[in-house]
């Protein structure tokens, strides 16, 4: 493996739960871990986790629901009992929703709560304006940032070009895991060495899409 490989998690797309497992186990050497998306989730179902699991790799599932506490909760709950590193849910569900996601993954100790920042992230400030938020998605990933600190999650998820908004917005906690979400256009470059760079500014561990590692 690779320097830096061990904190790549790579966010997995196959078609269906078999071909998702064999990608996974094609790469298993040469990368840290996995994530499983709500795309994955709706087509294979919670079980592919468990599956993903039993290969050795820690898992973080990125659920980011927007929905209320109660059911955050049960869904951090169900993630934990299968045996997932770290469930993300969407830091726009509100201090309730987090506190319910923090209170149900203290159940399962080999689980970390992590609140996404991705989603703001990701959009343009004209796509913000349309939403009704003034913030810019820097701005935007500074308030999930503060947000998650004051909720005692254990982690966030956010994209990687606001990778020193998380940094400073973080107050260098030493319990937050800072998770980048790389680029796109990484998935047609396979650029291994800019995630290392990534990792080298500050954060943890770095989302690449599987085509990026596969080089695709």
């Amino acid at each position: 493996m690779s320097s830096g490989a061990e904190r790549v998690l790579v966010r997995l797309d196959g078609a269906d739960a078999e071909a998702t497992i064999r990608t996974a186990q094609e790469l298993n050497g040469r990368v840290g871990g996995w994530v499983v998306g709500m795309d994955l989730i709706l087509d294979c179902g919670p079980i592919l986790v468990g599956a993903l699991c039993a290969l050795g790799k820690p898992i973080l599932v990125d659920l980011s629901l927007l929905a209320r506490p109660s059911v955050v909760a049960r869904a951090v709950a169900r993630m934990g009992k299968l045996g997932a590193r770290w469930v993300s849910v969407s830091g726009l569900g509100g201090r309730m929703a987090l506190e319910a996601a923090v209170d149900a993954g203290g159940h399962y100790p080999d689980t970390e709560v992590t609140v996404s920042a991705s989603w703001t992230g990701w959009l343009r400030e004209d796509e913000l304006r349309g939403l009704g938020i003034r913030d810019t998605p820097g701005q935007q990933v500074s308030r999930v940032t503060r947000l998650a600190v004051r909720c005692a999650a254990d982690g966030i998820v956010f994209p990687a070009r606001e990778l020193g908004v998380v940094v400073q917005a973080s107050g260098n906690s030493e319990r937050l895991s800072i998770i980048a979400e790389a680029p796109d256009r990484l998935s047609s470059r396979g650029n291994m060495a800019e995630m290392a760079e990534i990792l080298a500014g500050g954060a943890h561990w770095v989302i690449a899409h599987q085509s990026a590692v596969l080089g695709e």
